[in-house]
């Protein structure tokens, strides 16, 4: 019984005659591998994988810290008296939005509150 029996699976007769011709090709087709070259892969996956997720985890750090840092000067921004003599109306309040999640960006980036390195040095040990 082949597949397209056990299936009820129907196929043109062009496509069953490649699928034979393949089968034939590469059926007697052996691979092995050893034992040693299957934990050096291993190994390499593995060592992969975890700077992968560490990087992951630098980069969320520094993120968190924009985050929070943008968030401090949110607060810091309401505190400051606005004065009616220049009113920039919405377009100034969009423009300093933007301007303040830069500043955290770039904050975060260069390690100024150093926020990223602590979170980032406390969750090391879970990766």
């Amino acid at each position: 019984m082949n597949i397209t029996d056990k299936y009820n699976l129907s196929m043109g007769s062009a496509n069953l005659t490649k699928l034979e011709n393949a089968k034939k090709q590469y059926g007697n087709t052996k691979f092995s591998i050893d034992d040693a070259n299957t934990e050096n892969v291993n190994e390499a996956v593995s060592k992969y994988n975890k700077d992968f997720e560490k990087k992951r985890l630098r980069q969320v750090s520094e993120d968190f810290e924009a985050l929070m840092i943008n968030q401090m000067l949110k607060e810091m921004r309401k505190t400051v008296n606005k004065s009616g003599l220049i009113d920039g109306g919405m377009a100034e309040q969009i423009f300093e939005d933007m301007l303040y999640d830069e500043y955290a960006k770039e904050f975060s980036k260069t390690k100024t509150f150093g926020l990223a390195d602590i979170i980032y040095n406390q969750m090391e040990k879970y990766v």
